[in-house]
């Protein structure tokens, strides 16, 4: 409830500026965004996680960490990667996203050396 009421605050001086200053609404809307898009990521989408990843203990050890950070990776990457389309450098934007498909990928790295060889010895038997 708190952030719900903590978003109408924030959208009324989104208002409030572009009606002040409209010239630099553009850059004030980028740094409230910004603050508070990780203002949220700290208050609620990584106690949140934390909590979600305690929830998936017995699961082998990295992949339930794994599988959670690449989520909230992308959801992140996704959600800056439009604001930055909607700004109007949208191939800016595609290649943040795509870096940061290519960082879930390296994460998973050694997990899939491992799938890999293990299939391999499957196959050679």
């Amino acid at each position: 409830m708190l952030t719900l009421l903590q978003t109408i605050v924030v959208f009324l001086i989104l208002l409030l500026i572009s009606f002040t200053v409209p010239k630099l609404q553009p850059l004030l809307y980028t740094a409230i965004f910004l603050l508070f898009f990780f203002y949220l990521l700290m208050t609620v989408i990584f106690p949140f996680s934390i909590q979600y990843v305690e929830l998936f203990e017995p699961l082998p050890d990295p992949f339930a960490r794994l599988l959670i950070g690449s989520a909230i990776l992308y959801f992140i990457s996704d959600i800056i990667s439009k604001h930055i389309a909607e700004a109007g450098y949208g191939s800016l934007a595609t290649i943040s996203h795509f870096a940061v498909k290519i960082t879930i990928l390296t994460l998973w790295i050694q997990q899939t050396t491992e799938l890999v060889e293990i299939l391999s010895t499957l196959i050679t038997k």
